[in-house]
């Protein structure tokens, strides 16, 4: 439903003011074989409103079909890792149609159906990589297509820092500029928030960052005749002075196909004081193949000798270099003395870029080094390319690193402006560690510096989550992994009747076996959060998804994820979301008539105001998750504003 809410101000003020990106758009002549053209995007507004970890993006469109005929179109977009898309719609003769989850063959036959009578579809799936594809035909000639993308995802965090990335970039994609782009985020956060920051955009004019309390933070950025040729990253930090223990639940209404259990997901944080690096055994594995010629051969040298300046007495290090062929420093690891340091610095200094990528030797030289007992054991991978010399085969290279890793070495990857990265995402996975994207015009030198604080954290080891007297079930992931000091512990699940109970985290830490205990209030309205409820569905389609890789493509699973993301309405590799104006059941049936201003409260700060405003509307929790159509009129009656349909929140706040 569609609501259309009018707002009258409280007093007249002044207006003032991967490598795919924002998404690549394609069409041609329908039901022809021609090549497909890249047209571009008119307008491009996203709201995102975050709730501690957790964030809800709403992208809305507009594109135009400037040929003299009707067409189909291809958009292309990428997600960030882990966010998944929870709604779609589009607009089609001034009304909006929202697509439901089918199974992907059928509603791919649906949308082929269509399109040959002439009834405007849309198909939107995942196509891999977090790279999803959405179809709209036909579009009549010399027309605009609005169309509406709504995703959700647990917020990055390390060391005391929530990253949200927007992809924003589209350099080489789009033929004209975008005639305007816009992004809001409203963040809260039950922990006080002490610093927020874009840092892309520190500098840029147009970008705005405002504390509405101590944990409340809205960032906003917007243009016009734009061409964004860099992604939009929110960083916000919060002290933690003892363990933070957090959790948000979801209790399911009538209206949702969740069942009646409530969903939970609960993280736990360590205390800045704990992040104390301990002496490590550690190997850096560096790309040197011709590929890196260049300015990405200069950062790595700077990478690698700020590294060796972070070494600290009691560290083991090696530095391994590949390219066709493999070199390392010395055959094994040995100690941060000042004179190996030294010697690393020529080692470095004398990398130069030349021949073809062999992941699999380089692979076995750094997992099986001569480790020193004791220590952590950790590798840092970093590479700009796909296998290309010696083993290519992905699941050999994936299988021999398994089995040379017999001294439980953690492996970090990290991938320069790669668009295709399952490799380095698996062999993270497989050894421990995470995988890191560093996109073109990136610093390697600053992301590195930030990963090796990151890894060189004492682990917390054998966590394991305890809810008191709570009856949970299906908890996700049921054995928690181990992590660094600095990350973030978390776990989801259902519960049958909220209360207040203990909740409690053990583990080792510094080789002592340690207790946290928090009371926490689940059910409590103020962290009701839906978003909760599908991402318990995402951690459970993600582990039936490792099940697949480990027995194969079994009916049972897949019936499974298709099962799951039907009912929770997430888009997975085994659906699409579908819709078109034929089917009565996609229609949003909003009405012209506007949402009585009484449901809402309107508060306009600061008041009176000569330059600059804030608009905030509360709405009835019920409405959450619509959409609202927001009109602003003077004092005498005038409109002065049309501003772009967003998602209702608990917090919606529009800066003038």
């Amino acid at each position: 439903m569609l609501l259309r809410l009018f707002v009258l101000t409280l007093s007249s003020f002044i207006l003032t003011v991967p490598a795919w990106s924002v998404g690549a758009l394609f069409v041609r002549p329908l039901n022809s074989q021609a090549n497909y053209q890249a047209m571009h995007i008119r307008t491009y507004d996203a709201q995102v409103e975050i709730q501690d970890h957790v964030a809800t993006t709403v992208v809305n469109q507009m594109v135009r079909n400037s040929l003299g005929q009707q067409v189909e179109s291809t958009f292309m977009f990428p997600l960030p890792a882990g966010a998944m898309i929870t709604d779609m719609r589009y607009e089609f003769n001034g009304k909006w149609y929202v697509a439901s989850v089918r199974e992907k063959k059928e509603a791919q036959a649906a949308y082929d159906a269509k399109i040959r009578v002439r009834i405007d579809p849309a198909l939107l799936q995942e196509i891999g990589e977090n790279v999803f594809k959405l179809n709209i035909a036909p579009i009549n000639a010399n027309s605009d297509v609005r169309f509406q993308i709504t995703y959700q995802e647990i917020i990055p965090y390390a060391l005391g820092k929530l990253s949200y990335k927007h992809i924003l970039k589209t350099t080489g994609l789009s033929p004209l500029p975008l005639e305007r782009v816009s992004i809001t985020i409203h963040a809260t956060s039950q922990t006080p928030i002490t610093e927020a920051t874009t840092p892309a955009y520190a500098n840029v004019a147009a970008n705005a960052i405002t504390f509405l309390n101590p944990n409340e933070v809205r960032a906003s950025f917007g243009d016009e005749n734009y061409m964004p040729d860099k992604d939009y990253t929110l960083v916000l930090r919060a002290e933690h002075s003892t363990v933070e223990m957090t959790t948000l639940t979801y209790v399911p209404v009538v209206a949702d196909s969740f069942g009646v259990d409530p969903f939970f997901a609960t993280w736990v944080l360590t205390p800045d004081a704990e992040r104390v690096r301990e002496p490590i055994n550690i190997v850096i594995t560096a790309d040197v193949s011709s590929s890196m010629e260049g300015d990405r051969i200069e950062q790595l040298r700077i990478s690698l000798n700020a590294f060796l300046n972070n070494l600290l007495p009691g560290d083991h290090f090696n530095i391994v270099t590949f390219s066709t062929n493999v070199r390392a420093f010395k055959p094994n690891v040995v100690e941060a003395s000042a004179q190996n340091i030294a010697s690393a610095r020529v080692f470095v200094n004398a990398i130069t870029a030349l021949g073809l990528t062999n992941i699999h030797e380089a692979l076995l030289v750094s997992l099986t080094q001569g480790y020193v007992a004791g220590k952590q054991n950790t590798c840092v991978f970093l590479t700009d390319g796909e296998a290309s010399w010696g083993e290519t085969r992905t699941e050999v290279i994936l299988d021999s690193a398994r089995k040379w890793n017999t001294q439980s070495v953690r492996l970090y990857t990290i991938g320069l402006g790669l668009s295709k990265y399952t490799l380095l995402e698996k062999l993270a996975q497989d050894g421990n560690g995470f995988y890191t994207q560093i996109d073109n015009g990136d610093s390697i030198a600053i992301v590195i510096a930030d990963h090796m604080a990151r890894i060189s954290m004492p682990l917390i080891k054998m966590p394991v989550m305890a809810y008191g007297g709570l009856l949970t079930k299906e908890v996700l992931p049921r054995d928690l992994p181990n992590v660094s000091v600095g990350d973030r512990i978390m776990q989801f699940g259902r519960y049958e009747v909220g209360g207040l109970y203990p909740v409690t985290l053990t583990g080792v830490l510094h080789e002592s076996p340690f207790t946290l205990t928090k009371d926490v209030l689940f059910g409590d309205p103020a962290t009701n959060n839906r978003a909760v409820a599908r991402l318990w569905a995402r951690a459970k389609v993600d582990a039936l998804l490792d099940e697949i890789i480990t027995v194969g493509e079994k009916k049972e699973l897949v019936d499974a994820i298709i099962d799951l993301s039907m009912r929770f309405n997430i888009l997975t590799k085994y659906t699409a979301l579908y819709a078109d104006p034929d089917d009565p059941n996609s229609a949003t049936g909003f009405s012209d008539e506007p949402l009585p201003l009484e449901l809402a409260q309107v508060e306009l700060f600061p008041n009176p105001a000569a330059s600059f405003a804030n608009i905030r509307i509360a709405m009835p929790h019920a409405l959450f998750g619509q959409q609202a159509h927001i009109e602003v009129y003077d004092v005498v009656g005038q409109r002065v504003a049309t501003l772009p349909d967003r998602m209702v929140t608990a917090g919606m706040v529009i800066p003038w």
